[in-house]
């Protein structure tokens, strides 16, 4: 497979697993607050007080994201790919090491470390493929 299409694939994935979240919280941030991921393991609301400013403002800031990966999908060259990883690991590792070092003893906690974990391992295993694309002649 190509550089250009595993960047193309991850940034995607990544781009959908914050969207989708952060989607949800902007449109319903009182439904994101009380059932996030699923309303029988709602992780968010173990986190009181409910804040729906807050709450909103953390979707509408994650979204920011996506019109980059966007770009990012349609022309994956190295600069822009490496903002968007890096961007996604300024939210997604202090994110994980809140957690970490905050941690919620549930019945679901692996699933919680798995959420967290996944897109920091995805930004970093991508990372390196930029070098390698930035070495590949140009396509669209």
């Amino acid at each position: 497979m190509r550089t250009a299409t595993l960047l193309r694939t991850g940034i995607i994935v990544l781009a959908l697993w914050q969207a989708g979240p952060a989607l949800w919280a902007v449109v319903s941030p009182e439904g994101f607050y009380w059932a996030f991921p699923t309303p029988d393991h709602a992780w968010v609301s173990a986190h009181p007080p409910y804040n729906e400013h807050l709450v909103r403002d953390l979707g509408l800031a994650a979204l920011q994201l996506v019109p980059v990966a966007a770009v990012c999908v349609k022309w994956p060259q190295p600069v822009f790919v490496r903002a968007v990883l890096i961007a996604s690991l300024v939210f997604s590792l202090p994110h994980m090491v809140y957690h970490e070092t905050h941690v919620a003893h549930t019945h679901d906690l692996l699933w919680q470390r798995a959420a967290l974990w996944f897109p920091i391992l995805l930004a970093i295993s991508l990372l390196p493929l930029t070098r390698a694309r930035a070495k590949e002649p140009v396509r669209p």
